[in-house]
């Protein structure tokens, strides 16, 4: 499990990234709005804190916090996947990350 728990938050950071690099390139697509960047960044630092949480497992104010950002960045994700409900299939990205976040969010709370 703790190797499961490492690759979805790298994996969190890897989708953040992604977020970040289509708000540059204007031919992605898939990504839009005028938040994209601020929503990069608060995948990426969710991904980084459970990476970092993922090694340091006696820390309680380090998890808290995680699950915190963790549950705010789900949250950010599905209120995106609420608006498109007619078809989730039309953001990926967010439907990938919500999942992966709540995942992770299940890491931070079970321990």
């Amino acid at each position: 499990m703790k190797w499961m728990d490492r690759l979805f938050a790298w994996m969190l950071v890897a989708l953040g990234g992604a977020h970040l690099l289509a708000l540059w390139i204007p031919k992605l697509g898939l990504l839009r709005g005028p938040w994209t960047g601020g929503a990069a960044v608060a995948i990426i630092s969710a991904g980084l804190m459970n990476a970092v949480r993922s090694r340091r497992k006696s820390d309680r104010f380090l998890r808290w916090c995680t699950a915190l950002a963790t549950l705010l960045t789900a949250a950010m994700c599905l209120i995106t996947l609420y608006r498109f409900s007619g078809n989730v299939l039309h953001q990926p990205a967010a439907l990938a990350i919500s999942v992966l976040a709540v995942v992770e969010l299940f890491f931070c709370v079970a321990r």
